[in-house]
């Protein structure tokens, strides 16, 4: 099977690593590596190969370790084609539903999520009946969403997360490229103040937690669009509210500012 192992970084910008790795076949593959003596260290505790690395987009916080760790490993370096002369050490592009891994029925597929850039990939976890996760990157958020404003697009970020992430299995789990539960719930209060099961989860939070599709749309208000409340907290910040597209775009461009 996969193993999956989050590499907290400790970042400027809170950056999450992974790990996607058999523990049968001994190979591994790190998704948008941060620090590179990190997941040295890792691998080599582990006994882990490292034979690639998925780069989710072309920022350089999700690409700042590339170069070091393909000249120690001689791993190749994977991401999207409208990142060529963007991503550091860019061996191979990847596109839609193309498989970078897989081992005992359990392999790692490749989905074309637009919006946060149009150079954005999301990694999805699944097994023949079931997406067990997803590698996120800068699309999908605990309790929100990538910003658009470096070289990316809000509508095309709602279209992504409305046909894509929005048909994700409950139990899904999230991976996103960035720990911001703090500040992301945060805004969530702001935008809706009264959320009794909020209050109750932050609890419950434990640092670097990883979440499912599930609790997302429970917790998050980008999931939660729907409801009269968000409308109506819109409407009173003096927003113009139209359909469920206008409120997706409100949150975004509120959470820009806020």
């Amino acid at each position: 099977m996969i193993e999956i192992l989050p590499i907290f970084t400790n970042s400027p910008l809170r950056n999450f690593t992974y790990l996607i790795y058999s523990n049968r076949t001994g190979e591994a593959y790190s998704v948008d590596p941060y620090h590179a003596p990190l997941i040295l260290t890792q691998l080599k505790k582990m006994g882990l190969t490292l034979k690639g690395i998925l780069n989710t987009h072309e920022h350089g916080d999700h690409t700042e370790g590339n170069l070091e760790l393909k000249e120690e490993t001689k791993c190749l370096v994977y991401g999207h084609t409208n990142a060529k002369g963007k991503i550091p050490g860019l061996d191979e592009t990847l596109k839609e539903g193309q498989i970078c891994f897989s081992v005992e029925g359990e392999s790692i597929e490749v989905w074309d999520t637009p919006g946060h850039t149009f150079s954005h990939l999301s990694f999805v976890h699944k097994n023949p009946k079931t997406i067990l996760g997803i590698f996120s990157g800068d699309t999908l958020f605990n309790v929100g969403v990538g910003n658009c404003f470096r070289g990316g697009d809000a509508n095309a970020l709602y279209e992504t997360i409305n046909n894509r992430y929005a048909n994700l299995p409950d139990n899904c789990r999230l991976y996103p490229g960035h720990d911001y539960w703090e500040n992301n719930l945060a805004f969530s209060k702001h935008i809706e103040p009264i959320h009794e099961e909020r209050e109750l989860f932050q609890k419950t939070l434990t640092p670097h937690m990883i979440s499912t599709i599930g609790l997302e749309k429970k917790l998050s208000p980008f999931f939660r669009r729907d409801l009269e409340s968000i409308k109506d907290r819109l409407t009173e910040m003096g927003e113009t509210v139209t359909d469920d597209r206008s409120v997706f775009l409100l949150l975004r461009k509120l959470r820009d500012h806020w």
